[in-house]
């Protein structure tokens, strides 16, 4: 991650300014072995790289975008509940429309963990020096 000058403080040490985007145009790259994600699961990285053991890399990234696909399928097709409503929505008893959803996170969490693979595989650096 890019860094400016140091500067000093009287409080605590030192603090820096936060890299900027133009910092990227200079070859600074965030080295990470699992990716910040924005909402729609695209990383927030500057020109990610990823370090460290390749399999511990990728279970992180697939897990990671698994479980944010399936809730977003959740949310999508139900919305956010706190439990049971009058008409029965929210209860734990299994149904159709229950079971159609658990199939279609399963398919989300398939397309996220294929998107991990490709991620991994075309930013993986190795272990790092």
């Amino acid at each position: 991650m890019a860094t400016s000058p140091k500067k000093e403080t009287p409080d605590s040490g030192v603090l820096q300014n936060p890299p900027t985007p133009k910092a990227a145009e200079h070859g600074d790259h965030d080295r990470i072995v699992m990716a910040s994600r924005r909402a729609d699961g695209s990383m927030d990285q500057v020109n990610p790289e990823f370090i460290g053991d390749r399999e511990t890399t990728l279970a992180a990234n697939k897990e990671q975008l698994a479980v944010q696909a399936a809730s977003a399928v959740d949310t999508a097709a139900r919305g956010v509940t706190a439990g049971p409503a009058e008409d029965g929505t929210g209860s734990s008893e299994p149904d159709a429309e229950v079971k159609a959803l658990k199939d279609a996170q399963d398919e989300a969490v398939k397309a996220a963990e294929a998107k991990a693979e490709r991620e991994v595989n075309e930013l993986h650096q190795g272990l790092g020096s």
